[in-house]
């Protein structure tokens, strides 16, 4: 190697000037190529004497700033390397001060310490972009050029920071430096295509379309804003339908876009816009279309309550009931809605009489609202139909919360009709001088004459009272306590189905899987307690990763809807991420793509699909799953995504 080294720089020497080689400006290529070798050998005492010799020779030498460099670009960097790739910065500090000690003129390369300091920022930044640390993320960011920035992906969590911060004209100035650049710092068109998507977000609609106006210089670019242009009119669409001030229609030919866009049926949530947006305007039927047209691609509570409130509107009250119905399990989580959709059923006479789930579903809204004419409109219901306990209770429950003539009425009638003489005395005395005029008509009224088939359910215990003791301990979350319970009935050889089934619960809470398994299979015995018992079975084998088995419980034992959905949104799950550890992409995406039929697909699920098209080759698709996902906020998995499936192909 020193050969080739000497042989190489000697070979040059023809070229030098007479000058040069007879000594009179400096030393010639040899003698500078002793001096390098003896300083890349660590020959200290040799390059000394070789400075002198020259330093003589030529009284104006000055030895070369670059003399250890090349012992320096020889150092074996692998090890600093190798935990750069890992991020241990605190391991490469340790290092750096190892090799140093041990030689104190030592420095890293110059390419490792500027990739070093990049790689600092950009795990920083990531980081809190995680954790939302949105000042952190600036203050991470500095140094940082958004009109010269190479890595755009950190330019975009910055954009991020500001918008989290508000802070409009930095937002605003990082924006211009990514967007009006020139000659060959232009952004690719794809980049542009996404921070024009983003600043949606952080701009109205109008500013976005003059930028896009200036930025259109290529056809395919023209091209590609058309999907950006969407995303506007969506915005312009969302942001009517939040504001109950706003009347006035958007322009239809900007709304007809979407419309169109939304014949296709490529995005739920451009039904469900549209179908909100022709509720505001007072178009009902064409409304319901847009809701019928979403809940027929999945069933989701939000649409199934604008559907409901477009056949309201439309007058056409069955249909609207008949939703309601359909859908109880989905709006649960809305009582005071549910509540209202349900009352057609309990409040006139002459309608046909409600099923024994719409009275639980009702009975379960009212208590959970504390509605004091919901549950006198029930109490009613009951009392109508000859139920006297349930109305003197629902009566009871419905003056405890907002007294009323009425209420009070209802309730001494129910007690008359009882014969509980004394209460009603009770009663009479405390409200007589309040509601006066009520008690004469209460002595000549009439029993009722009505009966329903169906028994309107009782207001329930509160968590803390009533019940046997392991309910009540179920109830207050005292999981060990309502399972000791359960088991010194188990002992006494007096337990019930019921009891059973609570205690699976209970181990569940737990994360006792296998106690709680055989719990739920006692339960799955009984009629009652069965469909609870196998929803509590699949759950625990799908938290035992379970899948098969978990598909074969609900196979065999079928579940109510919304519980069918939520099982077996997790058996795809599971399938998915199994799949994509054993690199069996294809099989990746069939799970999703199943999943996405019952649920929405959620952000990390979305990656999931990104990965997996990229790793099958179908980088266009996977570019496009990941542009969407960093589209309204930055996920640093994401952007990593983008970035790796729009880089050349090598």
């Amino acid at each position: 190697m020193r050969a080739l080294f000497l042989s190489a720089l000697l070979a040059g020497c023809t070229a030098l000037s007479p000058i040069a080689l007879a000594g009179e400006a400096g030393p010639d290529a040899v003698e500078m190529a002793a001096l390098y070798y003896y300083a890349e050998q660590k020959q200290a005492a040799r390059l000394e004497a070789e400075t002198n010799r020259l330093r003589l020779k030529y009284p104006d030498f000055v030895v070369p700033a670059d003399v250890y460099s090349p012992a320096a670009r020889q150092v074996d960097e692998s090890a600093l390397w190798a935990l750069y790739e890992k991020n241990d910065f605190t391991g490469i500090e340790a290092e750096i001060g190892r090799r140093r000690s041990e030689n104190p003129e030592w420095m890293p390369s110059e390419d490792f310490s500027g990739k070093l300091s990049r790689r600092r920022q950009r795990v920083e930044m990531m980081a809190a972009t995680a954790r939302k640390d949105w000042m952190g993320v600036i203050e991470a960011a500095k140094g940082l050029d958004p009109s010269t920035e190479t890595e755009v992906d950190l330019a975009w969590m910055l954009l991020d920071a500001y918008a989290g911060t508000g802070a409009k004209d930095a937002l605003t100035s990082v924006y211009r430096g990514l967007l009006f650049r020139e000659g060959d710092k232009r952004l690719p068109d794809q980049q542009i295509l996404t921070t024009l998507q983003k600043s949606t977000r952080d701009f109205p609609s109008e500013d976005v379309r003059k930028a896009m106006g200036l930025l259109a210089t290529s056809p395919l670019l023209q091209a590609g804003l058309a999907p950006v242009e969407l995303d506007l009119t969506r915005k312009d669409i969302a942001d009517f339908n939040a504001d109950e001030k706003r009347q006035t229609p958007i322009a239809e030919g900007e709304v007809g876009k979407l419309r169109a866009a939304a014949e296709k049926g490529e995005r739920l949530e451009d039904l469900s816009l549209l179908g909100w947006y022709d509720l505001k305007l007072k178009a009902p039927e064409s409304a319901a279309r847009w809701f019928k047209a979403a809940l027929a691609k999945r069933r989701d509570a939000e649409n199934a309550k604008g559907l409901y409130l477009s056949l309201a509107a439309g007058n056409r009250q069955e249909e609207a009931y008949a939703v309601a119905q359909a859908y109880i399990e989905d709006l649960s989580a809305d009582p005071a809605f549910l509540m209202n959709a349900l009352s057609l059923r309990f409040s006139k006479p002459d309608q046909p009489d409600a099923d024994g789930k719409t009275v639980t579903a009702y009975s379960n809204a009212i208590l959970v609202t504390s509605n004091a004419d919901h549950a006198e409109i029930l109490a009613w219901y009951a009392y109508n139909s000859r139920q006297y306990e349930a109305s003197r209770a629902w009566f009871a429950k419905s003056l405890d919360w907002e007294s009323a003539p009425v209420r009070v009425k209802g309730l001494a009638l129910s007690l008359l009709r009882l014969g509980q003489k004394k209460d009603y005395a009770a009663l009479e005395q405390e409200y007589r001088d309040i509601y006066p005029e009520i008690w004469a008509e209460i002595k000549v009224a009439t029993p009722p004459k009505g009966r329903r088939s169906v028994s309107v359910e009782m207001p329930v215990a509160s968590a803390t009272g009533g019940g046997s003791g392991y309910l009540a301990h179920f109830k207050a979350k005292r999981f060990s306590a309502c399972i000791k319970d359960i088991s010194a009935l188990e002992a006494r050889g007096a337990i019930s189905a019921d009891a059973m089934l609570i205690k699976g619960w209970c181990h569940l809470e737990l994360n006792r899987l296998a106690e709680a398994r055989n719990a739920f299979q006692a339960a799955l015995g009984n009629s009652r307690t069965q469909a609870d018992a196998a929803y509590g079975a699949a759950l625990t084998l799908l938290r035992g990763r379970l899948t098969d088995d978990a598909e074969a419980m609900v196979s065999l034992y079928p579940l109510a809807e919304r519980r069918d959905r939520e099982v077996r949104a997790e058996i795809y799950w599971q399938r998915a991420r199994s799949a994509f550890d054993h690199k069996q992409y294809q099989r990746v995406l069939d799970a999703l793509n199943a999943r996405a039929s019952l649920v929405a697909e959620p952000a990390d699920l979305s990656q999931l699909r990104g990965w997996a098209y990229y790793h099958l080759g179908n980088r266009g698709q996977a570019q496009a799953v990941f542009a969407r996902l960093n589209m309204h906020l930055y996920d640093p998995a994401a952007a990593r995504g983008l970035a790796v499936s729009t880089a050349p192909i090598r």
